[in-house]
């Protein structure tokens, strides 16, 4: 019990190592630091409980935690489990081929063993790139001391049981990244907690059976007494610095390759506004922005490989980079009615598949944020799922929702958030023609127009008559929008613009009298006159597409590209991007789609969705049809073997005598009443006798009773005891006999 305890506080502690390192270090958040950590402590501490060598017992610790290193560093171990989830599908497709003349497919071994190839491949490639920022390399940099830290830990306490000397190194280095950091110290003052403990198992509380009851309290006020203590002193350490590390902390910030590899950095003093406590509420103009070439984030889409060859954006796909939705106007700035936040797991899905996919395109984002102080998820399009866990704030929840409502239609969200400095995050985009937009209907859900229609009464009423000019030749819901919004972009764009004056309406000073500005005015304007031509439309902040680059195929987005943009929502197709501001380029779309993608607009409140997933999940309902059915057999498989182990098959028959208590309970299923002082030789007679012999199967069961039955009685009384061999022939006889005593019960029964 001791050797328990001991190594579950010297995983705590060196998980609490791990904690620290991750929540200083930047680049690493998605790093898998403790597996590391725990095989190196766990084997050390077993290692050192033996009489193995020194030497022996650190190369076994060193290479085996390499190996551990280049599995989980790599990601080779998702390919594994990735495998083991095949595995039935793999086995139905098996016994597929034997029924048909054909090689069983091989395919998806091929494909997992492609994939170790490739990852392991990949990561060799970015070791020894020398590429101290990337993510794989620095994990693999920090892997590295963990395991010496954690081997150290566990095999000094398991060879000499000195805790202090085995925790200190580690404690030491905790404390040094987050007095040089300012991370919060709370990982520290858990090591702390189970450094202390362990010093009170190892020198205090001894598991040693006592029958003096003063002892046996004495042990326990012991127990409370330490776990108290270390829990005082854990709290205290996070209060105050363990050691004095300001010259060394100098020295390495002096020397900035060595700050870049380990990726320390001091964190700044945040500010109220950056104070990661919610999604904000308001967007209000702000003519003190300075923009800054300050990177934000960068995204991946894979939709363009990397190339050498240098393309203009306009030929990378064009992106917005979403951060909030707004819906309220209060004619001096945006805000969002009240919200409802819900948290997501991993890869859980936010918004439901749309109905066809041909409608709705998925892309792909591999998201690297440059502060880790930036708590925001952004994404383009309609969130779908993300790679790590979000907070979401809805308006309108998608469980909110009636039955029969398509999510993605109705749904309405602010905005996420998201811990994670890097993530990835699938997103669906619309694909639509100009026609389509100009046939949607223009009859809105209910929940859609009494949100996205609304005014304040401080409008104009030369904004009112603007809106009704621009869309007076516009039969469609889409002319009208292109014609406010080709309007607008006759303005000229500015950042040196001043702010509205008190109490004015800001659509209305910007149409009128500024006649120019900058994207907040642009698209503040078009909601307002979309909404007063009946377009329900919104507000979306965030960022434009950036620079793309071309040689790691990546969109680099900065400070400067923060952007505003518009939204009008179309029946049957969900909400669409406008760009009004005169410094971008229009949103363009193609007059009709292809003939093959080309499908019927579905109304939000029909079973279109329904259908349309019907027909494209028909494969996957088959395959977990599939997959049931193995799983099913399986089960069954186990059940049966379970039964026949309990009947007696397919136990280990040491004895005749066990053998015979089988043969007994399942003869009086067909000799029934049998008298308890029959003898087993006459019990064999009456079983004998009560089966059928004309039936072939049947005709060897009164021999192998007879058999059995003698044997029993040579183990029982006589002297000459049963041989290996004889033991041997019983248990074959048995399993035959097994098989026709339950034949025999069901003939009987017939």
């Amino acid at each position: 019990m001791k050797k328990i305890f001991t190594l579950v506080l010297l995983t705590i502690a060196l998980s609490a190592l791990v904690a620290g390192v991750k929540a200083s270090v930047d680049g690493i958040e998605d790093a898998q630091l403790v597996p590391v950590a725990i095989f190196a402590v766990v084997v050390g501490y077993l290692l050192g409980g033996r009489n193995t060598s020194a030497r022996r017992a650190w190369s076994f610790l060193i290479l085996g935690g390499l190996l551990v290193i280049f599995i989980k560093a790599s990601r080779i171990d998702e390919v594994f489990w990735e495998t083991i989830r095949g595995i039935p599908q793999f086995q139905l497709q098996s016994i597929q081929s034997l029924l048909k003349p054909e090689a069983p497919d091989l395919s998806f071994l091929r494909e997992q063993f492609a994939e170790v190839i490739s990852r392991a491949s990949t990561f060799f490639d970015r070791l020894l790139s020398g590429n101290l920022k990337n993510s794989t390399v620095r994990e693999t940099i920090w892997d590295i001391p963990i395991l010496l830290l954690a081997s150290w830990a566990g095999w000094w306490t398991g060879r000499r049981g000195d805790v202090t000397t085995a925790l200190l190194p580690s404690l030491a280095l905790h404390g040094f990244i987050l007095n040089y950091t300012g991370a919060s110290t709370f990982s520290l003052q858990v090591a702390v907690f189970a450094f202390l403990c362990l010093l009170g198992v190892q020198k205090m509380w001894k598991f040693i059976p006592q029958q003096d009851r003063r002892m046996e309290e004495a042990q326990r006020d012991t127990l409370l007494a330490v776990v108290t203590i270390s829990f005082a002193l854990g709290l205290v350490a996070g209060l105050t610095p363990v050691i004095s590390v300001r010259d060394i902390a100098r020295k390495i910030n002096e020397n900035d390759k060595l700050k870049t590899a380990l990726g320390l950095e001091a964190k700044p003093v945040r500010t109220s506004w950056s104070a990661p406590s919610g999604l904000p509420l308001e967007h209000l103009i702000d003519p003190q922005r300075i923009p800054s070439e300050t990177i934000v984030f960068t995204v991946k889409t894979g939709e363009l490989l990397p190339s050498d060859k240098r393309i203009t954006d306009e030929d990378a796909p064009r992106h917005y980079w979403r951060l909030l939705t707004y819906d309220l106007y209060n004619s001096q700035g945006w805000s969002s009615t009240p919200t409802e936040n819900l948290s997501y797991k991993a890869k859980q899905v936010v918004f439901p598949r749309f109905a066809s996919g041909e409608r709705y395109k998925v892309i792909h984002q591999q998201v690297t944020k440059t502060s880790k102080q930036d708590d925001r998820l952004y994404w383009t399009g309609s969130l779908m799922r993300a790679s790590q866990p979000i907070d979401v704030n809805w308006r309108t929840s998608p469980e909110s929702l009636p039955k029969g409502v398509t999510p993605i239609l109705s749904a309405d969200m602010l905005g996420a958030l998201t811990k994670r400095q890097s993530y990835e995050v699938d997103s669906l985009v619309p694909i639509v023609s100009a026609n389509q937009l100009r046939n949607s209907s223009q009859t809105y859900p209910e929940q859609i127009s009494k949100r996205y229609l609304t005014l304040p009464d401080t409008v104009s009423q030369r904004v009112l008559d603007l809106a009704s000019q621009l869309a007076a030749d516009a039969t469609n819901p889409y002319d009208k929008a292109k014609a406010i919004e080709t309007y607008l972009r006759i303005y000229p764009y500015s950042l040196d613009v001043s702010a509205p004056p008190a109490g004015r309406d800001v659509a209305d000073y910007f149409l009128f009298d500024l006649r120019i500005g900058y994207c907040d005015y642009y698209a503040t304007s078009m909601v307002v006159l979309a909404r007063t031509v009946g377009l329900p439309s919104r507000l979306v902040i965030g960022y434009s597409s950036g620079i793309y680059n071309p040689f790691t195929a990546e969109y680099i987005v900065r400070e400067l590209n923060a952007h505003s943009w518009v939204e009008v929502y179309f029946s049957g197709i969900g909400w669409v991007e406008f760009e009004p501001t005169a410094s971008l380029p229009p949103i363009t779309l193609p007059e009709k789609l292809p003939e093959e993608i080309n499908a019927p607009i579905a109304s939000p409140t029909t079973s279109g969705l329904e259908v349309s997933a019907e027909a494209r999940l028909g494969y996957s309902i088959r395959q977990d049809l599939y997959l049931l059915a193995v799983l099913l057999i399986f089960v069954v498989a186990l059940a049966g073997l379970w039964v026949l182990r309990a009947q007696g098959l397919l136990r280990a028959h040491e004895t005749i005598g066990s053998i015979y208590r089988y043969v007994y309970h399942h003869g009086k299923k067909i000799y029934r009443n049998a008298p308890q002082y029959e003898t087993p030789s006459v019990f064999a007679a009456q079983l004998q006798a009560k089966i059928e012999v004309g039936r072939n199967w049947l005709t060897p069961a009164p021999d192998e009773i007879e058999l059995l039955t003698r044997l029993y009685l040579q183990e029982t009384y006589s002297p000459h005891p049963v041989s290996k061999d004889e033991r041997a022939h019983a248990v074959k006889v048995w399993r035959k006999l097994f098989w026709r005593l339950w034949y025999a019960r069901i003939v009987i029964r017939l």
